[in-house]
Order: structure tokens, then C-alpha cells, then sequence
């Protein structure tokens, strides 16, 4: 029963870390907003920040089925 734990916790904290580099990527190119940290933002920062939501939203979804909630 702990590995489960130790894996869904794994799952998610990879799925922070991703969303955290995109919103950190995000929150610098706003500091000295020019076009070039725009299209940075738009082109790294919100990709991360959208495959971390994924990431966690994966990471529910395959607890909840190795706990038969689903």
C-alpha cells in the first residue's frame, strides 16, 4: 500500500516541478517585459505550465484507478 503512496506522490510532485518552471518562466519574462520575453513566456512558459496540469491531472487519474475509485 505504500508504494502506491510513494508513486502517486512521485506523480505529482514531477507534475508541480514542470508547472512551477513554467510559471517561474512566466513570472521573469514579466519583470522586464519586451517582445522577445513575450514570445519566451508564450512559447516555454505556458507549455510547461499546460503539461503540468496534464501531469497532475494524469497523476490523479492513475491513483485513483490503482485504489479502485474509478
Amino acid at each position: 500500500m505504500a508504494d502506491v503512496n510513494d508513486k502517486a506522490t512521485r506523480r505529482i510532485r514531477r507534475a508541480a516541478v514542470v508547472g512551477g518552471l513554467g510559471l517561474l518562466v512566466q513570472f521573469v519574462a514579466a519583470l522586464h517585459w519586451t517582445p522577445m520575453t513575450f514570445i519566451l513566456s508564450a512559447a516555454i512558459g505556458a507549455p510547461l505550465v499546460l503539461v503540468g496540469g496534464g501531469l497532475f491531472l494524469r497523476a490523479v487519474w492513475k491513483n485513483m484507478r490503482e485504489k479502485g475509485a474509478v
